[in-house]
């Protein structure tokens, strides 16, 4: 029987460790509220310290992304990276939320652009 051989390459590596492994033996995410639609950003941090699949985690957060995309990026199963994501934000390098987290405050704009809709 022969194996292939490693090229060095990180990647290639982390294609070769258990899932289990990868999420420290976790079967869930503390965080309940996470679902693969749940907004993340990154915070500013150097990722260079991190373990490749946080690291590549991280760095596909540079925008606000659903936890489906990153998974469909870094190309991990959702389930675990929806613990993976629940660890980053353990740590502090992530944040939860929604691009649009501000209220609207001027109600004068919102009525005339609803007034210039209906005229149409």
């Amino acid at each position: 029987m022969t194996y292939g051989s490693w090229s060095g390459d990180e990647d290639e590596l982390g294609k070769l460790v258990p899932l289990y492994v990868l999420v420290g033996g976790r079967t869930t995410p503390r965080n309940t509220s996470l679902d693969l639609a749940t907004q993340i950003i990154a915070y500013p941090a150097d990722p260079a310290a991190l373990e490749p699949h946080y690291r590549q985690i991280v760095l596909s957060c540079g925008d606000w992304i659903s936890i489906a995309e990153v998974a469909a990026y870094i190309d991990r199963p959702l389930t675990v990276v929806k613990i993976l994501v629940d660890v980053l934000l353990e740590q502090g390098l992530l944040a939860i939320g929604a691009p649009a987290q501000q209220t609207v405050i001027n109600r004068g704009l919102l009525e005339t652009l609803l007034d210039g809709l209906q005229r149409l």
